[in-house]
């Protein structure tokens, strides 16, 4: 008996790469994720460092429930609905006024880990325009891989008779490990789309895609959807994308020394803010800047991840925080609604984990400024994966336990 098992082990580390392995331990462990149980009913707690915070009084409105929320969209001008995608594959249409709900498509996505339907974003001249754009992780030919599309929305303003159809797939994207797969697109107001992707899993980055310029993970790209009709490609590279021509950099990247942007949108003055997911002890929040280097993982937040860094090489956060305070964030928006007086124009955002949400001024365009003033909004009882932000500028947050996504409301 020991002898067989010798010989099978003696296999299997010849056989087996530390790659599969670690495939498989995300692959095969899906954390069941609880809030603590600490908030009861829909009267936040302010523990911590939030209790000596600013705070702004906040209360939680249920619009829907879906299953697993990843994303909450809401289409250019003054339209009814509300999409909603589920980790699992669905894109959920939603009617607000008519309080009505229908799976609009479904997805062949795989959700392992952090896989799944994880990104939405409209044409910006939608419904004139009727394309939507899509970020998922689906299996092909055995390998995980993103895939970025483009489909026709079909009746976009009808509510019982939209679909979509014709999907144009933009990009695909091998993806190493089931876990930092990033996933949000949005339209900048340069007409271009970004898209932003992990460096592609498991701890510490041990393929370095974050410091590989050459690769797309570990990235915000920017591309436009027009086809490339010389180089036969369904999209085109801007002309001014930083790296275009340059030998080692992949023409498609707009910044890189991204772990893992789990959320991001752009601010009312065109910037685009990123909430980087940290490793070990710091989250945080990005502006990103044509050309920069992040940081990961030689950087986490302000700090050196890897010993003896030199800081300086990289382009800082304007914000971080810390493990006492939380463990994974959730990109947001910031608000420009009217609800919410005390919030306008801040940067709202939150922690998955911990259930909290908070609120922090963005530096003035050319400010390389640290912020560190944060208002509480309350630690709820909430899983929260994602923001949204309507055309009014007001904010909705989902609870991805309960599946509920609720508009912040003044009480």
């Amino acid at each position: 008996m020991k002898i067989q098992t010798f010989v099978l082990f003696s296999f299997l580390s010849m056989s087996v790469s530390c790659d599969d392995i670690g495939r498989s331990i995300l692959k095969n462990y899906n954390k069941k994720y609880e809030t603590d149980g600490q908030v009861l009913g829909s009267n936040p707690l302010f523990i911590g460092v939030d209790a000596k915070r600013k705070q702004v009084t906040i209360s939680l409105q249920e619009v829907v429930k879906v299953k697993e929320p990843t994303d909450i969209q809401f289409p250019p001008g003054d339209s009814p609905f509300l999409f909603a995608l589920e980790k699992a594959g669905n894109m959920i249409l939603f009617h607000r006024e008519k309080k009505i709900s229908r799976v609009l498509a479904t997805f062949p996505v795989i959700t392992d880990s952090e896989e799944g339907l994880l990104g939405l974003t409209f044409h910006p001249q939608f419904p004139k325009q009727p394309k939507l754009y899509t970020n998922y992780v689906k299996s092909v030919a055995s390998k995980d891989v993103t895939i970025v599309s483009e489909w026709v929305v079909e009746n976009p303003t009808n509510y019982d008779s939209m679909k979509l159809t014709n999907e144009r797939v933009l990009l695909q994207v091998e993806q190493p490990y089931p876990n930092h797969n990033g996933g949000q697109l949005a339209f900048g107001p340069d007409g271009h789309l970004y898209i932003g992707l992990g460096d592609g899993g498991w701890r510490a980055d041990p393929k370095n895609n974050g410091q590989n310029p050459n690769t797309l993970l570990g990235s915000i790209l920017r591309i436009s959807p027009a086809p490339d009709v010389t180089l036969k490609k369904p999209y085109s590279i801007p002309t001014d994308n930083p790296f275009v021509g340059k030998a080692g950099y992949a023409p498609e990247t707009f910044a890189y020394g991204i772990r893992n942007p789990w959320r991001m949108s752009f601010s009312p003055d065109g910037r685009l803010l990123v909430a980087d997911v940290g490793q070990d002890a710091y989250e945080e929040v990005d502006i990103i800047l044509s050309g920069k280097n992040y940081g990961w993982n030689q950087t986490e937040g302000f700090h050196c991840f890897t010993d003896g860094c030199n800081t300086a090489l990289y382009q800082p956060p304007f914000y971080e925080y810390g493990r006492e305070e939380g463990q994974s964030i959730t990109g947001g928006y910031v608000y420009t609604g009217s609800a919410i007086p005390e919030l306008k124009e801040m940067y709202v955002f939150g922690d998955f984990i911990q259930g909290k949400i908070w609120a922090i001024a963005v530096p003035k365009p050319g400010e390389n400024t640290k912020v560190t003033e944060t208002i509480a909004l309350g630690k709820w009882n909430l899983l929260i994966p994602t923001f949204g932000r309507d055309n009014e500028g007001e904010i909705f947050v989902a609870d991805y336990q309960s599946g509920t996504i609720y508009k912040m409301v003044k009480p």
